[in-house]
């Protein structure tokens, strides 16, 4: 799964043969992807286009076994298509067929359901009736080459749901029926709360990133060594917030100011220099504990890195979990997915919260315990029927399970789990912290007020912090 080919793909449309085709297409990730195809979020005929042009090439594909072996042919029958279909009268009687929706409670991307493919006669083929269309934000923060490759992979790999391909400036997926975002009224259900510890675990000890550009850009190039990029974004947003001197509005400008970004900056080096110590530490043998770390090293996984309730599903006749967004995803410490979906207990990311996270609901320490221990449990299931596993796409969290009890071992282990959890609390308000300085900067706070929830991310540092230093 190269992301170069997407690149290439690029260079190829923007050749004069090619320039002005929108059905000029490529194969990449054994899915359509049309570099030519922009769809507009305030343009719903664009959005139901761009839909019926990456779902009918994708049936294409799928009858031919995922092979493109005539390009010239598939242009063809893409034409044919929507001559047939869109041509004279039929075009107003064809669309009609087609709703679109916007989907609530993004704050990156523009999301549509677009439904009624199995209305539409020449879409027999489709066994689904509705697709959701992401229209991709935050430009320039997410290489959009690597994570619809990752995305692509944790789909084969039945970890995300459903790839059918790509446009300019975003990609077509399945829509999950019967399913519905969480909201903060079920987290305080133990037992969806444990349903999602598993399937944590699920993605930590099941996915095993493929070999080539995708494993190098993920988890180094150094055998049998998976690097951690953290600490290099952490730094990276660090020096792209403060070299914003204005952002949208004088206010926001102000705003900004006001997070004392050189303070800031110097928790940042603090908390990376006092990691690099624990690092060495704990290779030399040392036991030493500091602000983040113990004597143990943390588990490094292919985390999520972003579980928000928008960001877990769940189906309302069987309650099984389901990740979605996977875009900030990477290799990183098990602990820090951990961390963040913690202190997305407080919310803050919704429209309608706009930026004030409720810090009140964060789970106590019985609730996060409980977490870690059924995190673990899973994960030994997992470890102990991998072997056994041919296809790991017949295992759906609740199969074939082996029963896992609880003993002291099991605790020792969670309870050593959560000390790193602990520590990377703090590390993750820094790093959603400086991430919504940037989107400030380069989005404006007029449809998020992306600096308010920037700065009770920071004040909730300063506030756990404190709370560490006196232990």
């Amino acid at each position: 799964m190269p992301p170069s080919l997407y690149i290439r793909t690029r260079k190829l449309s923007q050749e004069p043969s090619n320039s002005n085709e929108s059905f000029f297409s490529k194969v990449v990730d054994s899915h359509p992807y049309f570099p030519n195809l922009s769809v507009s979020a305030s343009d719903i005929s664009s959005v139901k286009h761009a839909a019926l042009v990456l779902v009918y090439s994708s049936l294409l594909l799928r009858s031919n076994g995922c092979q493109l072996d005539d390009e010239v042919e598939h242009k063809k029958k893409l034409v044919e298509f929507f001559d047939a279909n869109f041509g004279g009268t039929q075009e107003s009687s064809a669309m009609s067929q087609l709703s679109c929706t916007k989907v609530t409670g993004g704050i990156t991307n523009a999301l549509f359901r677009v439904s009624g493919f199995q209305s539409i006669t020449s879409l027999t083929a489709a066994d689904f009736d509705s697709v959701l269309v992401r229209i991709f934000g935050a430009e320039g923060m997410i290489d959009r080459d690597i994570e619809t490759s990752t995305y692509a992979a944790l789909c084969n790999a039945d970890i995300a749901y459903k790839y059918m391909g790509r446009f300019s400036n975003g990609r077509i997926e399945g829509w999950l029926d019967g399913y519905h975002p969480l909201q903060n009224q079920d987290l305080t259900d133990e037992a969806t709360s444990l349903e999602i510890a598993k399937e944590m675990a699920r993605l930590h000890c099941l996915f095993d990133v493929p070999e080539g550009e995708l494993r190098d850009h993920h988890c180094g190039t150094e055998l049998d060594v998976i690097s951690v990029g953290l600490w290099d974004q952490l730094s990276s947003w660090m020096e792209q917030a403060k070299g914003y001197s204005e952002f949208k509005t004088a206010k926001d400008t102000e705003r900004a100011r006001a997070l004392q970004l050189d303070k800031i900056e110097v928790e940042v080096q603090t908390i990376i220099q006092s990691f690099a110590a624990t690092e060495e530490e704990n290779d030399s043998g040392d036991s030493t504990a500091s602000i983040c770390g113990s004597s143990s090293k943390p588990n490094v996984v292919f985390c999520h890195n972003d579980l928000l309730l928008g960001n877990i599903m769940k189906n309302k006749t069987t309650g099984h979990i389901q990740l979605i967004d996977f875009e900030y995803g990477g290799s990183n410490y098990a602990a820090f997915d951990m961390a963040n979906h913690f202190n997305e207990y407080a919310g803050g990311t919704t429209t309608k919260e706009n930026g004030v996270p409720d810090y009140t609901r964060f789970p106590n320490s019985e609730r996060q315990t409980k977490f870690c221990v059924e995190y673990v449990k899973m994960t030994k299931r997992l470890e102990s029927m991998k072997s056994d596993i041919t296809d790991q796409a017949d295992y759906n969290g609740g199969q074939k399970e082996m029963v896992i009890e609880e003993d002291e071992g099991i605790m020792n282990e969670a309870i050593q789990l959560l000390s790193h959890v602990q520590n990377f609390i703090l590390v993750n308000h820094l790093y959603w912290g400086l991430w919504a300085v940037n989107q400030a900067a380069e989005e404006g706070c007029e449809e998020f007020d992306y600096l308010t929830y920037a700065s009770n991310r920071f004040n909730e540092y300063y506030v756990k912090k404190s709370e560490w230093e006196e232990k």
